[in-house]
């Protein structure tokens, strides 16, 4: 969810089948006219415009192996993509031992007790995975959390070894469609 310049179709190989979903149609001609990760993918690429959860409510169980939320433009938040019905919407297209994927990267906003409460709502394990800027790399600092079943992710040393599982949180961070608190949240 979110394309900007594409860069995840970087990791495609082939048989991979990547899909997009993308709220504004400038990012999709940027990123096929200004960056070359879409069309030198080795996956095969889908891009649906629309808002993402309108579009996945309309599709049917897709068994993605992971769904990656990243629809953030700088350091708002779409308020609708972190709620438990949103989230609900998120672990039904995913495959049995699926991951959902949030990037949580905030300047303002402490996002990990929202994603924490919803997971733990859903009876999943919240894992946050964080890297520091390596500019020399090209790399910059990032903080996602990856939710998934306990048994998907047990056993699972990569995951175990780069993260930290989070405890569901204690201050009424569940989201809703009727329900969000920003003041709870801001750091």
């Amino acid at each position: 969810m979110g394309l900007g310049a594409g860069t995840i179709a970087a990791y495609g190989r082939p048989g991979d089948q990547y899909s997009f979903y993308e709220i504004n149609p400038l990012d999709v001609q940027i990123a096929n006219q200004e960056f070359s990760y879409l069309r030198e993918s080795q996956a095969s690429i889908n891009i649906v415009l629309g808002d993402a959860r309108l579009s996945l409510e309309r599709e049917s169980p897709q068994a993605f192996d992971i769904l990656a939320v990243d629809a953030f433009s700088g350091d708002s938040i779409p308020v609708h993509l972190l709620t438990r019905q949103a989230f609900d919407l998120y672990l039904r297209q995913l495959k049995p031992g699926g991951v959902l994927a949030v990037h949580i990267s905030n300047k303002y906003l402490d996002l990990q007790p929202v994603v924490a409460a919803t997971a733990a709502w859903f009876n999943k394990e919240a894992v946050m995975i964080t890297n520091s800027d390596d500019h020399q790399k090209g790399v910059y600092a990032a903080s996602w959390i990856l939710v998934g079943s306990r048994a998907g992710f047990a056993g699972q040393p990569q995951i175990e070894k780069a993260g930290t599982i989070l405890a569901p949180a204690k201050n009424g961070a569940l989201w809703t469609d009727d329900y969000s608190s920003l003041l709870r949240i801001l750091k």
